[in-house]
């Protein structure tokens, strides 16, 4: 019989940490060919893993909350309306069906994931990966640390500081780097743009509000432009939207064109242009170059907005009109990462002063970046816990 470890995440974010995990072990540990990788997301359809040839267990199905039902509860009924309870129930029967086969399970997002594999009575080796708390926000409820304690045989933190705040406790716990940053790849590619060229990077989001966001942020773009010309705008389009969806979205001032055969074999995908000749160059599957070449971005995001401050770019941010980005979210996302997300209404024109002033504060510029390695860290999270995992698995049991 074949060692199972299974990776069990809720958010996407999440499932793209586990994938980079994944790869990594397979990379280092070819001889891996006794082990079965399976995977249970409790958000979303599990594309990625899916993508990976990675076994899913139990039914997936997108559901209205997309996850995030803490910052408005109204999601949660509303997930329990499109029928939560029923496709949960279904991901624990799966994963009960399991239980004999396990060696270790893999949680990635919230102790939600750890309690779901006692429901599932996994009562096997987890090895946990708290993504979104941290002890720079508050760190963890007295109940999720008794959780921990009891249930986790390793804890592996996003943070240095968090990981000595439950060692503390009686948590065994780790901090080998923060997963995220090996989440972008950085190849160099400058799309034709000078060194020291003024970029503006922007960053909608991956789900169903990011279209909404986008009209927002392209009025931005406009009054952005008509302050100085000099100002380049890049798009990352998440794989989950739709290029021809923006269309809906695009109102008189703007138009979408074609790219030639050279730009899309960089990724530039395509091109919106204003009626003032702002052009922003639509970017899909190059991510960390589009961030990398920015000097300041407009995020409305999860995870990309953590990047972006990692690679040391000041992120101006504003509350969208679906469950993920709301004001409450930003204020943690801001005090996470240092104070460099700049939060402001949701409204072009202060959007776009704030990207201005940031464009012309040097200084502010190299203190994001050093305030952004501090709390994002250094890329290898993915390679060390594979290392931990895959000698683990190898060294028998």
């Amino acid at each position: 019989m074949k060692k199972e470890v299974i990776f069990l995440s809720n958010g996407h974010a999440e499932d793209t940490i586990s994938c980079f995990i994944i790869k990594s072990l397979l990379k280092i540990f070819p001889s891996l060919n006794s082990v079965s990788f399976k995977a249970c997301p409790l958000v979303g359809e599990g594309h990625l893993y899916k993508k990976l040839g990675i076994e899913i267990l139990g039914p997936c199905r997108s559901m209205p909350s997309d996850g995030f039902i803490a910052g408005n509860p109204l999601y949660f009924f509303k997930d329990l309306k499109a029928g939560w309870l029923s496709l949960y129930l279904g991901k624990i029967r799966a994963l009960k069906k399991e239980k004999d086969k396990v060696r270790v399970v893999i949680c990635v997002g919230d102790v939600f994931a750890v309690l779901t594999c006692l429901f599932s009575f996994l009562r096997k080796p987890v090895i946990f990966l708290p993504t979104a708390k941290s002890d720079y926000i508050g760190g963890h409820y007295f109940i999720e640390k008794l959780i921990m304690r009891k249930f986790c045989e390793l804890v592996i933190t996003r943070d240095e500081k968090t990981a000595i705040s439950l060692k503390n406790y009686g948590i065994n716990a780790a901090y080998l780097g923060n997963v995220m940053m090996d989440c972008l790849e950085v190849t160099g590619e400058r799309f034709g743009i000078e060194d020291n060229a003024p970029v503006v990077g922007i960053l909608p989001g991956s789900r169903k509000e990011a279209y909404e966001n986008l009209k927002v942020i392209l009025e931005a773009v406009r009054k952005i432009y008509l302050k100085d010309r000099k100002v380049k705008f890049f798009l990352s389009l998440a794989p989950s939207l739709d290029i021809e969806k923006t269309n809906l979205y695009l109102d008189k001032n703007w138009e979408k064109k074609d790219t030639g055969l050279e730009d899309k074999k960089k990724g530039v995908i395509a091109c919106l242009i204003s009626k003032e000749k702002a052009v922003v160059k639509v970017v899909r599957g190059r991510f960390g170059d589009v961030v990398n070449l920015s000097k300041v971005i407009i995020g409305t995001a999860g995870m990309a907005n953590e990047q972006a401050v990692g690679l040391g770019k000041p992120v101006v941010a504003f509350p969208g009109k679906g469950p993920q980005i709301t004001e409450k979210f930003l204020r943690i996302q801001r005090k996470l990462l240092g104070g460099c997300v700049f939060i402001v209404k949701r409204d072009s024109e202060a959007i776009a002063e704030k990207v201005f002033s940031l464009l012309q504060d040097f200084e502010l510029l190299k203190k994001v970046a050093r305030i952004g390695k501090e709390r994002m860290g250094e890329p290898g999270a993915a390679e060390r816990i594979a290392r931990l995992i895959g000698e683990r698995l190898t060294g028998g049991g």
